[in-house]
This record gives C-alpha cells, sequence and structure tokens, in this order.
C-alpha cells in the first residue's frame, strides 16, 4: 500500500509517519510545508490512501489560514477529481471548526470542500499531547513539559480551565485501523472523534507534571495503572535532557551480600533486589500486611515458610534455570537461603513502600 501524509514533519505527522513505517508492505510519501502541490500532480495516481494533516494554526497573516488549511485541501480534492480516483483521504480537523474565529472557520471550510468527495473521512482533533510536540507553540502540555523538565517557570491563570485532551498514539492508531478498512470509534454523521478524551483541569496538569521531575530525581515512578497518568509521564519524560535519565539507587551491603530499593511506586509497593553469598539465609521473619514476591534470577535457593501458628514448614527449590515467581503470604514465617556455589540474585516484589518507623516485620525463625 503506497500511502501519502501531508503535514508529515509536524507533530501528528512525525508520530503517524513513524507508525506506519514499522507497518509491513506500507510505502509512505511525505509532503510537507517546503513542497509544492505541484509535486503530487504526477504521484496522485499512485496512492492507495491519503492522510491529510497539513495545516496553518499560528500565521503571521491571518489570510494563511485559508491558504494553508481552505485553499490546500481544495487543490489535494481537485488533483484527485481531475484524475477520477476515488483515493481514500483522512482529515484533520479541529473541535475549533464549529468556532467564530479565523482558524476555525478555515477549518470547516476545508471539511465542507471534504464532504462532497464521498470517501472522506473527517477527524475533529481535541488537544492533542504526546512526544514531539513544540512547546511554548501552542500546546499547553508540551509547554509545561518542556518548562518544568528543564527548571523553567509555568505560569497558570485560572488552575479550573477544563480541558478536553486526546493522545497522539491513539490517534495514530485510530488512522491506521481506518486505513484498513475499521470503521471510525465514534461517528456523528461525517464527522469522526478520537477515543478515549481526558477532562483535566489545568490545575490538575501542572501538579502531575511537577510530580514528576520529583519522581524521575528519585526511584519513585507514578500512578500509571492510570491510563492518563501514563500517557502523560511518558509525555514528560521525552522532554528531559537526555543526559539527565539516571537517578541514584542506595546499595546496602553487608557480609551476606547486598540490598538495593530499584523501585516505588505510588500505588503497587516496591521492587528491590538482593544479592546473597553461598550458604547465606535471610529472612525469618514475617509479616501482619505486607506480602512479598521472590524471584531468583541467578543462582540456586531453596525458600521455606511456615504459618506462625502451625508447625508445617513449605519448600521452594527455585534456580535461573526456571524463573518461578514465589509468593509469601502474610502470617507465615519465611526465608530463603543460597544452596548453590555462586552467588544467588534475588528480585523481590512488595506491596508496600518500607517504613522505618513502621516495618511490620517480626523475627521468628522457619
Amino acid at each position: 500500500m503506497k500511502v501519502l501524509v501531508t503535514g508529515a514533519k509536524g507533530f501528528i505527522g512525525k508520530n503517524l509517519v513513524a507508525r506506519l513505517k514499522t507497518e509491513d508492505g506500507v510505502e509512505v510519501t511525505e509532503f510537507d510545508v517546503n513542497d509544492s502541490i505541484d509535486d503530487l500532480k504526477n504521484k496522485i495516481k499512485d496512492f492507495d490512501f491519503i492522510f491529510h494533516l497539513a495545516g496553518i494554526n499560528r500565521p503571521k497573516d491571518v489570510k494563511e489560514f485559508y491558504s494553508g488549511n481552505t485553499d490546500l485541501t481544495s487543490n489535494i480534492l481537485n488533483l484527485l477529481k481531475t484524475n477520477n480516483l476515488n483515493t481514500p483521504i483522512i482529515f484533520t480537523s479541529s473541535i475549533q471548526a464549529i468556532m467564530d474565529n479565523d482558524y476555525g472557520k478555515s477549518k470547516k471550510q476545508a471539511e465542507d470542500i471534504l464532504l462532497s468527495y464521498k470517501n472522506s473521512i473527517i477527524f475533529r482533533l481535541h488537544n492533542v499531547f504526546g512526544k514531539w510536540c513544540r512547546p511554548n507553540y501552542n500546546s499547553v502540555i508540551a509547554t509545561f513539559c518542556y518548562n518544568v523538565a528543564n527548571n523553567l517557570d509555568i505560569t497558570v491563570n485560572d488552575e479550573n480551565t477544563e480541558l478536553e485532551l486526546i493522545y497522539i498514539d491513539d490517534i495514530v492508531e485510530e488512522f491506521i485501523s481506518v486505513m484498513k478498512g475499521k470503521e471510525p470509534s465514534e461517528k456523528e454523521d461525517r464527522i469522526c472523534y478520537i477515543n478515549p478524551r481526558y477532562k483535566k483541569t489545568l490545575g490538575e496538569i501542572a501538579s502531575l507534571i511537577r510530580s514528576f521531575k520529583v519522581d524521575m530525581e528519585s526511584i519513585s515512578i507514578p500512578e500509571t495503572g492510570d491510563d492518563f497518568i501514563k500517557k502523560l509521564f511518558a509525555t514528560y519524560v521525552s522532554y528531559i535532557d537526555i543526559s539527565k535519565m539516571s537517578a541514584q539507587s542506595k546499595m546496602n551491603i553487608d557480609d551476606r551480600g547486598s540490598f538495593t530499593e530499584l523501585v516505588h511506586t505510588k500505588g503497587c509497593g516496591q521492587f528491590s533486589v538482593s544479592t546473597s553469598k553461598p550458604g547465606v539465609v535471610r529472612g525469618n521473619h514475617y509479616h501482619h500486611t505486607k506480602m512479598e514476591r521472590f524471584i531468583v534470577v541467578q543462582g540456586k535457593a531453596k525458600i521455606s515458610f511456615r504459618h506462625i501458628f502451625s508447625d508445617e514448614i513449605y519448600t521452594y527449590d527455585v534456580d535461573e534455570s526456571n524463573i518461578q515467581i514465589i509468593t509469601i503470604p502474610p502470617g507465615y514465617t519465611h526465608k530463603i537461603e543460597n544452596v548453590g556455589d555462586t552467588p544467588m540474585i534475588l528480585f523481590l516484589w512488595c506491596n508496600e513502600i518500607f517504613d522505618k518507623d513502621k516495618p511490620d516485620t517480626y523475627y521468628m525463625e522457619v
């Protein structure tokens, strides 16, 4: 399949082109601001699908809204009609198409032109966020992310201002799905919309982004089980200087080996790594609420535990040849012994972050 992408160097265009290039059998032709409509005259017949993303949203002269949004759309459609083509075309409009401003009017005019072409799919996009969006331009999230990541101030005029947001990868996946013949997920008459959409206030967004900076300088991670937080955090990280991606963990070393906390989460406990020399036994304690999962990734170990009101001992022999995840329930005293001849590496997940003032750890031999 041969695909044309106009506006290929823009925010949405770059993300779409990168994704299209991973699709088997798809050949992408890029068209951008420095290209001429004349460049397409002899190529238009070659394309099996068109993504028309090109547009103007911050011109020096208001006339550019109409030349870049309305006229370019008209010229592409005329090329299709002149060549008796019925090539499917996705057009990115904006929710501002219903507003009384020149940007909205120019997008609405482009929509009306495309409505005369039966094989057009018009998407009205809400506020888009994600990687590669230009900061300090027309995206508040890109600006907040860039400024916070680079120790610059951000201004929130009204924390209660609500935005309706869509994520770049959700747009890209929807576009590719439609290209492959599926119906848009939300359609009203000929106008389509992207899902999911997130309604968030400027105050919420600013607070989250500021918290991401703190997280990235430590071993904490946000609540990425929340779909919006996952996507916003991924966006924020894309604006950090690549030389500043390192956070320092603290390794505790004694004659048994080492113990290092690797990751603290806001909702799912912590992840750590431990090393033990041959013959070393760790544990011989129990917890009331804390539970753990043990994963031996190097060496050989014997994991033993028993209910604190029972004499019956359960054991698991584990080693690196068959990675197992052993859950230690609360109320069971437990230990892990390196029974091999080499150092043992143990990954541990715990359902809470360690609190030295409330460790919930009580000595009792297995």
